[in-house]
């Protein structure tokens, strides 16, 4: 199974947080462990068993501390629930959270950065759930997690797999009703735009670039993470983002013109700093990327959320989405 495409927007960010987790783990399990944090309404009413990538794991009734690793902090706070402890939160991990939840996240005890988890942090704070939702290329240290608390791995090869973490995670904190209406909303402001936009989205190709340096550059694809928010509204793309062999495809710096029939390129701003990130805007250093149709036109447009995990991120894209129609 391919998992460079999921892993390439994740891998750089992980191994930057390797040394602020080891020096949290030097420091020992500090903190009040027993102290019970704020975790929101979780659990359901009786025990459930819910299918993830490490098997059939049954859940208690009533879970209310939870700790989360990746992916699955933003899942849960989307609906309601604060966990008692997370993967540090800041621009170094693939988790980007909603403006609305970022003060909540801030009471969230962490329990170490990127992969490195510091298990002795997690088992002061007493959890009776883990959640681990992140990439499958990566060691999560989901058996030493076991050991401490029933644990839910998803492991994630493809874009489409976090919303079907979601999905699951809802199930497990007995939260299917928030679920259930953050996917309506998704759903139905998607088929407002597609409606209310049609002649502008017909005749507009997109696309979604980005580049980590190294003479390289990224185009996403209609099943990329932002791909399937467009896909659902209806948006036509440019050439290479229709090739939908993978979700992300990598090229090299000479071969920008591939971008030359897109309409609008998409690049990803990230929300916690609000910027765009230095390597991808050294791409209009490159005499091609100054000549590309969208460059010119000044349709080059900064993106938050450029790797939407979940329905509430989602939601906030088709915002970010409809506002750029509006501007054609």
């Amino acid at each position: 199974m391919n998992t460079r495409a999921l892993t390439t927007r994740t891998a750089g960010a992980l191994a930057a947080a390797v040394a602020v987790a080891l020096a949290a783990t030097a420091c020992g399990s500090g903190g009040d462990g027993g102290k019970d944090a704020a975790a929101g309404a979780a659990g359901s009413a009786a025990p459930v068993t819910v299918e993830a990538t490490n098997g059939k794991v049954t859940v208690p009734a009533g879970v209310q501390r939870i700790v989360s690793v990746s992916y699955a902090t933003g899942a849960l706070l989307d609906l309601g629930v604060q966990p008692v402890g997370t993967s540090t939160i800041d621009e170094n991990n693939p988790m980007e959270l909603l403006p609305s939840q970022t003060e909540a996240a801030k009471k969230i005890e962490p329990i170490g950065s990127g992969i490195e988890i510091n298990i002795e942090k997690v088992a002061s704070l007493r959890p009776d759930l883990i959640i681990v939702e992140g990439a499958t290329a990566f060691d999560w240290g989901v058996s030493k997690l076991e050991g401490i608390a029933p644990t839910l791995y998803f492991g994630i090869d493809k874009p489409v797999d976090l919303l079907t973490a979601q999905e699951k995670i809802a199930t497990a904190v007995g939260k299917e009703a928030e679920f259930k209406k953050l996917k309506s909303d998704y759903e139905t402001e998607a088929a407002r735009i597609k409606a209310d936009y049609a002649d502008k989205l017909n005749s507009t190709k997109w696309t979604i670039a980005s580049s980590y340096g190294g003479g390289e550059f990224l185009v996403d694809t209609a099943t990329s993470w932002v791909g399937r928010v467009l896909n659902d509204v209806g948006a036509k793309f440019s050439r290479a983002s229709a090739d939908t062999a993978d979700h992300e495809v990598t090229y090299s710096v000479e071969k920008l013109d591939v971008l030359a029939d897109a309409d609008i390129v998409l690049v990803p701003r990230t929300a916690a700093t609000g910027e765009v990130p230095q390597d991808t805007k050294d791409l209009d250093k490159q005499p091609s990327w100054q000549n590309l149709k969208a460059v010119k036109a000044g349709k080059v447009v900064p993106l938050t959320y450029a790797t939407t995990d979940r329905y509430g991120t989602s939601i906030n894209v088709l915002e970010q989405i409809e506002t750029v129609l509006k501007a054609q």
